[in-house]
């Protein structure tokens, strides 16, 4: 080794000698990470292919490069180090080269993925609208702003009405395309300076900064008129429904996004009772501390995955020819756990107005028929007596509601013509075409039909006859003070006789006293309920009472 016995050549050689090892070591790792991609990262395998073997190739040209340097001293040959230490500088410069493309293009995928994470964690992944996140921090950043400029700002609530129906009738991939076309109108109809999102479901968000509550309602109306039009998809044409709920900004108030979000969500849920593609501006008069939407929907879907809701039936009674006992109506009560029985009276009408009454008349339907399964499988057929169970209005626009009534009444075995189906009169006058439609249906399956509440509502007797129901409920507000009020006593006998000209029976709610009572008997009422003739039972105690009541009349 007498080659390096110089200390300047002994120096170079072990630089040469380092960075051979260095190579080495280098190569093996790019290999085994090569390897280790292409097994584990097929996708990413192939985008970053060519760049690692240009890599791998210069790092082996290199290996070679200097292993002839080393080679080539040791055999003794005449070495002119000029002509090799230009190619190995050339060489040089194309690794760094290569290396720091393929660091550039490592980074520049980083950058798109890190730019398709955020847009997906941003953007509503199907109509592409800024989703609930956004909507929210962008507003907090408007509620800052307005803070130092009292800049005034509008936050508006649209929920699209009759949208489940499009998807149980014509699919998800249907509703989709409308909701993609309702984001475009809303986009086309808002502007540039608008921040249109997409929240959840069939519900977007409006964001108007800088315009005063009278400008952003006059642009309010640009978008429900815009949404009005037609919509065609697949040469299906029809129309959509919305409601609004509208916030405007008041200086110096002091509340987060989400409450702001929650306020126009209150705003609009009082628009979905007043009708169709109506607007409601949001007052504190809608806040009342027994009154929170948002609340009472989590606790009435937590009451119903706990099975906190009881049935008590209503006895009815035949009250011509003797006084017997026609059958039993079902009525939900709610056993709060921390609050106690709730009221009928409190819950029914908030469960209406959110919409989860329909979730409500399902689970009651399916209470009442597996006890009255019960009651037939223990004394046998139930001649002569039957189970009403109340339906809300919004129920009967379910397109699912027929099948789903077959089924439970299959399920457990009930003779459908026992079984009696409560329609109050907003179900009729909302969409009367289709409650005829729904009702023949149930007819034609065996079900009994009855319209309740009749009179409370505004347009019965012109669409009554159209209805193919077997009873008629005279509302319990006709029957209180009929022992001294002759004009309540007419209409009564009025109903009555209306009743049994269509084939249909009369059933008075709310019959309390024995004058009561005998007063309808002899106005020709066919069945009567209320405390007089008897309380709602437990489920035992409803089959005791049928059992006793095959033995001697009530």
């Amino acid at each position: 080794m007498h080659f390096i016995e110089k200390p300047e050549t002994a120096f170079f050689f072990a630089s040469v000698f380092s960075g051979l090892l260095v190579l080495i070591g280098g190569a093996f790792l790019y290999i085994k990470q090569f390897n280790k991609l292409r097994a584990d990262e097929p996708f990413l395998f192939k985008t970053t292919r060519k760049s690692f073997i240009v890599l791998i190739a210069l790092i082996v040209t290199f290996i070679g490069g200097y292993s002839a340097i080393i080679a080539e001293k040791a055999l003794h040959y005449q070495i002119d180090f000029n002509s090799i230490i230009g190619p190995v500088l050339f060489l040089g410069s194309l690794f760094v080269l290569a290396t720091a493309y393929l660091t550039v293009s490592m980074f520049r995928r980083q950058l798109k993925s890190r730019k398709i994470l955020r847009r997906q964690a941003y953007h509503d992944y199907m109509t592409r609208l800024p989703n609930r996140r956004m909507f929210t921090e962008e507003l907090e950043r408007t509620i800052a702003e307005s803070k130092k400029t009292d800049e005034l700002f509008t936050v508006i609530f649209l929920d699209l009405l009759n949208f489940k129906k499009v998807n149980d009738s014509f699919g998800h991939y249907f509703g989709d395309k409308i909701l993609i076309k309702v984001s475009k109108r809303l986009l086309m109809s808002c502007g540039k300076n608008a921040l249109v999102s997409r929240i959840g479901g069939d519900d977007f968000t409006i964001l108007f900064k800088g315009l005063n509550p009278h400008q952003s309602i006059k642009k309010l109306e640009t978008v429900r008129h815009e949404l009005l039009q037609p919509f065609k998809i697949d040469d299906i044409r029809f129309s959509l429904d919305a409601s609004y709920g509208v916030y405007t900004s008041i200086r110096k108030e002091n509340i987060g996004p989400n409450e702001i979000i929650n306020r126009a969500n209150i705003a609009m849920r009082r628009s979905k009772k007043r009708g169709k593609n109506v607007l409601t501006i949001y007052t504190k008069a809608m806040n009342t501390p027994t009154y929170d939407i948002l609340q009472f929907e989590s606790n009435f879907k937590t009451a119903i995955k706990q099975d906190q809701f009881n049935l008590v039936y209503q006895p009815q009674f035949n009250i011509q020819n003797g006084i017997t006992l026609s059958g039993f109506e079902a009525l939900v009560r709610w056993h709060h756990p921390e609050r106690g029985m709730i009221s009928p009276a409190e819950f029914i009408p908030q469960a209406e107005e959110t919409g989860l009454i329909v979730d409500l008349d399902r689970l009651v339907l399916k209470k009442a028929c597996s006890m009255w399964s019960s009651c037939i499988a223990d004394r046998g057929p139930c001649k002569g007596i039957h189970l009403s169970v109340n339906f809300s209005a919004k129920h009967i626009t379910e397109p699912a509601m027929l099948k789903e009534t077959e089924e439970i009444i299959t399920k457990f075995g009930i003779p459908a013509e026992t079984l009696h189906i409560e329609l109050t009169e907003s179900a009729f006058i909302g969409n009367p075409e289709l409650a005829a439609i729904k009702l023949r249906a149930l007819n034609e399956f065996g079900v009994h039909c009855a319209i309740d509440d009749f009179g409370t509502g505004y347009s019965s007797l012109a669409y009554l006859s159209n209805f193919p129901s077997q009873s008629l409920k005279i509302d319990m507000s006709f029957v209180q003070g009929i022992e001294t009020d002759t004009n309540k006593r007419k209409l009564i006998e009025s109903i009555i006789k209306l009743t049994h000209g269509l084939n249909m029976s009369a059933i008075a709610e709310g019959v309390e006293t024995e004058e009561q009572l005998q007063i309808l008997i002899e106005l020709g009422c066919d069945v009567v309920q209320g405390f007089y003739l008897g309380k709602p039972l437990s489920e035992q105690e409803a089959k005791d009472l049928m059992i006793t009541s095959e033995k001697a009349p009530v």
